[in-house]
């Protein structure tokens, strides 16, 4: 996502006449991740945002793969050992609410 975020700024400042590679870097590995297309990329980016952003609208601020988890900076308002329980128990139904927004929990 930092990627096409990137080109489609670097784009939006430098114009349509200008061609864009978006990369990541790793020089160490001698690495060069490019994004294929930075175009196709931000309107599928955008699609899952506007279904993002009608569900919060809605009122479903849910769940997702990741709650309870390790990296979870708001475990601590989950119920205790929430990832090997609650989470389990209420995802299928978040999933099903959240709809066309939860594609995004699958993309590459």
């Amino acid at each position: 996502m930092q990627r096409c975020l990137y080109a489609f700024a670097v784009k939006a400042l430098l114009g349509p006449d200008v061609s864009i590679s978006a990369s990541l870097l790793f020089p160490r590995e001698q690495v060069d991740l490019q994004l294929a297309d930075p175009e196709a990329t931000l309107v599928e980016i955008t699609g899952y945002l506007q279904a993002a952003r009608a569900n919060l609208t809605a009122g479903h601020a849910l769940i997702g793969p990741d709650t309870g988890g390790a990296y979870d900076d708001h475990a601590f308002a989950m119920p205790a050992n929430a990832g090997a329980t609650y989470c389990k128990r209420k995802l299928p139904a978040a999933t099903e609410l959240f709809g066309d927004a939860a594609q995004v929990w699958e993309a590459q």
